[in-house]
């Protein structure tokens, strides 16, 4: 399972795990788990990736430090043509070395580290929304493009990497981004949209979506959009 962190693209903490709302709680946890109280290793990695990526859209780091809490990482970017202005829309994937996963649950396999839209960044709310769900596209993309290319057989440097086939999806961009102060249901509503959108087009691998204490089954092709619920999404942030 990958775990969504909504993260930041603040220019002090420019792909941090920490500060406030999801990512501050997401390094509570693991800082205290993982042993890096004080300190910012997967902000050091973020960096490294999005620079070696350059113009490229995507970069893996398939070489860590001994103290470093992960063993892969990769960056994507989104599509250049979509709404995400900067930073915005940005996607690592970090995957635990084996002994550290949170809470010592092997299931928690890697968090998925989102830059989520800033709504200061963007003219209309459409533009800003359009750019949410463009994130949510990303994050089913970079998932499957992790599946696809560099687990199992085609590990990279031996490393045996898994399958990502669940995501825990937070609802991003509903805090002190949202300076369009639009609903959260709305904010679900296009996330939902750039999921399923990817989720129904592409071969991904993905089996199940969570939304917080709601889960959605999907097959690689489909997800049924009967039992969309975001009751739970809502309360997130």
């Amino acid at each position: 399972m990958g775990s969504v962190n909504a993260g930041t693209s603040y220019s002090g903490s420019l792909f941090e795990v920490g500060q406030e709302g999801m990512t501050g709680a997401f390094y509570g946890i693991l800082s205290a788990q993982q042993g890096f109280v004080g300190r910012h290793p997967y902000q050091k990695v973020h960096k490294y990736l999005h620079r070696i990526a350059g113009e490229k859209q995507t970069a893996i780091m398939d070489t860590t430090e001994p103290d470093s809490p992960e063993k892969f990482a990769m960056v994507n970017k989104p599509d250049p043509s979509s709404a995400c202005i900067d930073f915005d829309g940005i996607v690592f994937i970090d995957v635990f070395k084996n002994d550290l996963h949170p809470y010592q649950v092997e299931s928690n396999y890697a968090m998925i580290y989102v830059v989520p839209p800033m709504g200061d960044l963007y003219s209309t709310p459409t533009d800003f929304l359009h750019a949410v769900e463009a994130t949510a596209e990303n994050i089913v993309r970079t998932v499957m493009l992790y599946n696809q290319q560099y687990t199992g057989a085609k590990s990279p440097n031996s490393l045996h990497l898994e399958k990502i086939n669940t995501i825990r999806v937070c609802l991003f961009s509903g805090g002190y981004f949202n300076t369009w102060h639009l609903s959260h249901d709305q904010l679900a509503t296009y996330i939902y949209q750039g999921i399923a959108s990817e989720l129904h087009s592409k071969n991904t691998s993905i089996q199940c979506i969570q939304f917080e204490n709601n889960l959605y089954e999907v097959t690689e092709n489909e997800m049924p959009v009967d039992r969309q619920d975001f009751a739970s999404i809502v309360e997130l942030m």
